[in-house]
């Protein structure tokens, strides 16, 4: 037996243990002064407690400021000192706030270090209002960063799509990809199109019209999902939805660090490393700073015979966060800084005419990412009322290079392409909060997008710079939502967005006739929801709302040669209908599910010709169907179960001339038909102050299509992917074992690598094969 074979059966053997008891564990917090239901929403936020409260008398009372790294149940005691109030431990992630004339409850003697199933004190942060994720009606997934193991946190996006079905992705590789959620999905090319999904760092935009930065989740709270159109709170780029990454916070006047390392082997592949470290220190009375740095090698699995060279596609990421916080009486400031470079030797995809993993090319295919970001984030709370203004600047460069060669050549001919974007956004916002929806949020925001995307081919020596174009956004916006109380029980929210686009576009590269170069576009997008509590544990909702993307000029292919052409904003309206069942406290089984329609028109697509060069252009309007469910079980406390089941149905309606005829209703691309996904997790105490984690997960992506259109209609997808971990720590140390695709799963995740010659249909990104990640760490 192979040793990755060996360490394949030891992980699903240990993941096999009982499930039992582990000590509780200290968490950065961070409460401003304000009324104690608010401060408890923030605690279970930032610590991932369930803390509940019937009494409304309690939840008004006033709560000092707690901040510091500490345990619940310390940061619980300071603050209910000297309040008519106290805590009811049910375990040591599980509380109830009483009044302190009620009697005390008898709590279960058996303790858990794992997050309960209960999310319902979870706030949607994204929501911008403080919601609780029980009482938002719209469908979000929330995954802890207590759910990410290390090898996880190291693979960004690809680790999210395990966990949430309804995101996908195009697989080309870290940096390079295209997200989707929702059956949302326009191509699978990058071009000058803008992002179909909104994502953030915090407060802080981290993208608009480029590729998935693919930011590692090192030192991460969570990331919240939250499903699309978002036009009223997040405006134009989150047709698809939001992805929100929620950092840790830096602990004011805490020293404190962690690292961690690690050794990866992929079968039929090169090893790889990876190496974390995190480090907050205390740099004056006032001011302390969280510093994140990472460096991780991806090992190659994909031969090439054409240059007689074995595992080409190594891939090398790196980079960091920092943050400076200071404390400024009632205003907190913060300067931000993240730098990333990804850079892939070659491409990942084979050729399925040839032995697996295996594929023919005359010249190596790199790919380079790099992306650097200032912010600038400055709050003030007053009670429940917040006010926020995050601002960024960003720089990333994008670079690619395919195989040109025509066949029998005598000599390699290449095709380069960049794209340098350069981003500068502003929101500022005043917002009232909420657990239960009431709340309400006004605000404005300001982005400046400019993108040069350049051309070459030829020889790999001295190619030919062609066509380019540049692409400029100016937009302001203002937008609102309030949540309105129609009965104790029915919550009414309303909302609005009024953006207005100034677009501009000229030609690089040489002299060509540009129709329309400036263009001015003006938007409302409006957001109702109904939700209705028919008891404590249910939530049933209706929610509409709609998105939209701006236009821009492109590359488009011409008998005469290529010219420079506009292609025009696309909007997307969407309805949906949902059930969420999730008790407050004492129950064990949690469950939602929800039903959606979504109207798009217009539709923007990267496209290529059948020569393989780039355009964008408009491809008609068609129609997504949607069903969505989730549900949780913990059966004892120390032991979770959860899946999740995506069905997605659509169809490009109304083609554009220049797609197809209108008899032929083409799927739309890169959204499988049925996703699911499942996760099992386990807890066990040993000797002393040492534990045992694991878990085991799978997803399946169903079957899907490449593109739009006769000759982008290869068939995707329909593969399994299993994974487990293992971790032993006590505290301080940790050791782990993690397994990506445990069955070492064949199939096509993708059917593109190259453009030019992706019409003949043997192009198939596989998944990594079997990689197994030893790994240590240290906190301190």
């Amino acid at each position: 037996m192979r040793s990755a074979d060996l360490l394949a059966v030891m992980m699903v053997t240990l993941a096999a243990a009982p499930a039992e008891a582990a000590s509780p564990a200290r968490f950065p917090v961070d409460l401003p002064p304000g009324t104690l239901g608010n401060a408890l929403i923030r605690l279970a936020e930032q610590t991932g407690a369930t803390i509940g409260s019937t009494d409304q008398t309690v939840a008004r009372l006033p709560a000092p400021a707690v901040r510091g790294r500490m345990a619940v149940a310390t940061a619980l005691r300071h603050l209910l000192r000297d309040q008519p109030a106290r805590a009811e431990r049910i375990d040591d992630l599980t509380w109830r706030i009483v009044s302190a004339a009620a009697q005390p409850t008898a709590a279960p003697t058996m303790p858990r270090a794992a997050p309960p199933l209960n999310e319902g004190e979870v706030v949607v942060t994204a929501a911008k209002t403080g919601t609780r994720l029980s009482r938002y009606a719209g469908t979000v997934s929330i995954i802890s960063g207590v759910d990410l193991d290390v090898a996880q946190q190291g693979r960004g996006s690809d680790a999210l799509m395990e966990r949430v079905p309804s995101m996908s992705s195009t697989h080309l590789g870290s940096g390079r990809n295209k997200l989707f959620i929702r059956g949302i999905a326009d191509s699978s090319f990058n071009g000058p199109s803008q992002a179909l999904v909104g994502q953030y760092l915090g407060d802080v935009r981290l993208n608009y019209n480029a590729p998935d930065p693919d930011l590692s989740l090192y030192d991460v709270q969570s990331v919240e999902v939250i499903e699309g159109p978002q036009g009223t709170l997040y405006g134009a780029g989150s047709l698809a939805g939001v992805m929100r990454i929620v950092p840790q916070p830096v602990a004011m006047g805490v020293s404190e660090g962690s690292l961690s390392v690690g050794r990866s082997f992929t079968r039929s592949g090169a090893p790889g490393y990876d190496v974390a470290g995190v480090l907050n220190l205390p740099l004056g009375q006032n001011i302390s700073a969280r510093v994140v740095a990472f460096r991780a090698v991806e090992g190659g699995y994909i031969d090439d015979w054409g240059r007689g060279l074995s595992n080409v596609n190594r891939t090398l990421k790196g980079g960091g966060r920092a943050v400076i916080r200071a404390e400024l009486g009632d205003w907190r400031v913060e300067f931000g800084a993240v730098v990333q470079d990804i850079s892939t030797r070659d491409g990942q995809y084979a050729d399925i005419a040839l032995p697996p993993l295996t594929r023919s090319s005359r010249v190596a295919q790199p790919f380079d990412n790099d992306y650097l970001l200032g912010s600038f984030t400055i709050r003030r709370d007053w009670g429940g009322t917040s006010l926020v203004s995050a601002t960024a600047a960003l720089r990333q460069n994008t670079g690619s290079r395919y195989d040109f060669t025509p066949v029998n050549a005598a000599s390699p001919r290449i095709f380069d392409q960049h794209n340098r974007i350069g981003l500068f956004s502003n929101e500022t916002r005043l917002s009232h909060q909420d657990a239960d929806g009431r709340g309400w949020v006004i605000g404005g925001s300001f982005l400046q997008d400019d993108e040069r995307l350049t051309r070459a081919f030829g020889r790999p020596e001295a190619p030919t710079r062609i066509l380019g174009v540049d692409n400029s956004v100016t937009e302001l916006s203002a937008f609102g939502e309030w949540g309105i109380g129609l009965t104790p029980h029915l919550i009414a929210t309303v909302g609005g967005r009024i953006e207005y686009d100034h677009l501009t576009g000229h030609a690089l590269g040489r002299r060509a006739k540009v129709g329309e170069p400036r263009r001015n576009e003006r938007t409302f997008l409006p957001s109702l929801s109904l939700s209705w509590r028919p008891g404590s544990d249910w939530l049933l909702y209706a929610r509409y709302q709609e998105g939209f993307r701006p236009g821009g000029l492109s590359v488009t292919p011409s008998s005469a040669g290529p010219v420079i052409q506009r292609f025009h904003g696309d909007n997307l309206a969407s309805s949906e209908i949902g059930a969420k069942w999730r008790p407050d406290e004492g129950h064990h089984f949690d469950a939602a599910i929800t039903f959606s329609h979504a109207q798009w028109d217009n539709i923007q697509a990267d496209l290529v010709n059948m020569a393989g060069l780039p355009f964008t252009q408009n491809i008609g309007s068609g129609r997504i169907w949607g069903a969505e469910a989730t549900v949780g079980w913990r059966p004892i406390p120390a032991f979770k179960l959860s899946a999740a089941l995506f069905a997605n149905d659509s169809r490009l309606t109304h083609p554009a001339d220049t797609v197809g005829t209108a008899e032929r209703k083409y799927e739309l691309p890169n959204v499988a038909h049925i996703g699911a996904s499942g996760r099992a997790a386990f807890s066990h105490a040993l000797r002393g102050p040492w534990r045992l984690d694991a878990d085991v997960r799978a997803s399946y992506v169903g079957h899907s299509r490449l593109g739009v259109g006769p000759q982008l209609d290869l068939l995707q997808g329909n593969y399994v992917l299993a994974g487990s971990s293992v971790r032993v720590s006590d505290g301080r140390w940790g050791l782990s074992l993690d397994a990506d695709n445990l069955l070492n799963s064949r199939g096509t995740m993708f059917a593109l690598g190259n453009p030019f010659g992706v019409t003949a249909g043997r192009q198939s990104i596989p998944p990594r094969p079997r990689t197994i990640r030893i790994g240590m760490d240290v906190h301190f």
